[in-house]
């Protein structure tokens, strides 16, 4: 055992990829280990393999600790992933992958769902309401239901596994799941309709020690978990920056404006709330920024080592939405014959421009004027970013040196009381008004083509 030096362990679940991280007191990485989620089907839908991803996890422990001594746990996990355990306390299925079509028995659910002002959540694609897979189940399976004793939210299942302790957690509970009243602060009218109001074990605080796990001579104590973009959002409120915009990219391009008012959300828009760690309700708005990139990327075979160019008349090549499901627009293909007389610089800075602009759109629409922190792969384009800063002339916008993911967030939950020093960087503003108007141009064109998703 390394002497007398304590490691602290953040499981950070993805939708595909799932990390195990070892991090010393000073919050550097000591070990990681990877591994994937994969799907398969049961009781007629989509599970991931969660229960393997703990066996897994468990056995990663074991080698450290023959190294190190260990003293906490905590689980990060995507959203509208759960497991049902039965009045045996055995798992009947951990847990359920979103990425399956609940969404084809709809048209009943809507007649039932909370009104956006008591749920802040839109109906979304596929599983990724929570309360559509409940509802899914007790039509297609109800015997399953019934043999249901507890849903655990995935990073509660990863607790449960370790302590036998069955727990809630606000953050996950109420991320676009129609579960939870926002203003009630508790279950929602849906929950009391669906007659599973005692199928949710009580809300344990993000932070709390739900319990311990004997592993060789560590004793690890066991946090309840979190919700794995409210990971993020936790690092950057436990900072010294008191008034912000968080854009949280990924496959996902998540805007958090803590200010903004819940009154101005559009759910058409892809606008919700989210509820942090601490149980305030966070306005959203959310559009698959790192998928459009990508599938653009891809059909115009261009390699994020291009150097853009911007020396020709930009107007007539605007690319617009969208090309990935979510968002507040309809889905297209690109038309790659009307760009064949441009060079991949050139196409590659109308990729730039269009990501921009639609973070743009959403920051407009969030009714953000206060700093802007940009986080994850984004702040690897210093085109997109300039582009963006340029558009936003009274806000400051800050790019975070640190590729924080939720795990450094997670780490938050080891002592909520912490202090983030955060290490960025001020993304200059390009002097041109031309972008403004060209942004404006585009702009216009949204309403004049209806590209919206909705009528």
């Amino acid at each position: 055992m390394s002497g007398n030096q304590k490691l602290n362990i953040v499981l950070d679940i993805g939708k595909t990829n799932v990390k195990l991280i070892f991090f010393n007191k000073n919050n550097k990485v000591v070990q990681s280990f990877n591994t994937k989620q994969k799907p398969s089907r049961q009781f007629g839908i989509k599970v991931l393999n969660s229960s393997e991803i703990y066996h897994w996890t468990i056995q990663k422990i074991k080698s450290m600790e023959k190294k190190f001594q260990l003293d906490k746990f905590v689980c990060t996990a995507h959203a509208c992933s759960i497991a049902l355990i039965d009045h045996d306390d055995q798992e009947l299925i951990a847990c359920t992958d979103y990425e399956f079509p609940y969404h084809k028995i709809s048209k009943g659910y809507q007649k039932i769902i909370p009104k956006f002002k008591e749920s802040f959540t839109p109906l979304l694609e596929n599983g990724l309401n929570t309360g559509l897979q409940l509802y899914y189940l007790k039509k297609k399976n109800p015997s399953l239901i019934k043999k249901t004793k507890y849903f655990l939210n995935y990073p509660q299942y990863i607790a449960w596994k370790m302590t036998n302790h069955f727990s809630s957690e606000i953050s996950y509970l109420g991320c676009h799941s129609h579960l939870w009243d926002f203003k009630k602060d508790k279950l929602s009218s849906l929950v009391k309709k669906l007659k599973l109001l005692n199928n949710f074990p009580p809300n344990e605080k993000a932070w709390k020690i739900i319990g311990t796990k004997k592993i060789g001579n560590s004793k690890i104590q066991i946090i309840n978990g979190v919700h794995d973009s409210n990971a993020s959002y936790l690092y950057f409120k436990n900072s010294n920056i008191k008034n912000f915009t968080l854009v949280s990219s990924g496959t996902w391009y998540i805007i958090f404006n803590q200010k903004n008012n819940l009154t101005k959300l559009n759910p058409n828009l892809d606008m919700l709330a989210n509820i942090d760690v601490f149980g305030n309700a966070v306005p959203t708005m959310r559009f698959m920024g790192g998928r459009e990139y990508d599938y653009l990327m891809t059909k115009f075979n261009l390699s994020s080592n291009t150097k853009p160019l911007n020396n020709f008349k930009i107007d007539d090549y605007l690319i617009y939405p969208s090309y990935a499901s979510g968002g507040a627009f309809k889905i297209t293909k690109i038309n790659k014959n009307k760009f064949k007389s441009l060079s991949k610089k050139q196409i590659y800075y109308l990729v730039c421009l269009y990501i921009a602009f639609v973070l743009n759109y959403c920051l407009n629409k969030m009714n953000s004027n206060n700093t802007i922190i940009l986080d994850g792969p984004i702040t690897k384009n210093s085109t997109i970013m300039k582009v963006l800063s340029t558009l936003r002339p009274k806000q400051l916008v800050l790019k975070n040196k640190k590729e924080i993911g939720t795990s450094l967030g997670a780490t938050n939950l080891f002592d909520i009381k912490r202090k983030n020093k955060l290490d960025t960087v001020t993304i200059k503003k390009i002097h041109s008004k031309s972008l403004q108007d060209i942004y404006q141009l585009w702009d216009a064109n949204l309403y004049k083509k209806e590209l919206f998703s909705y009528p």
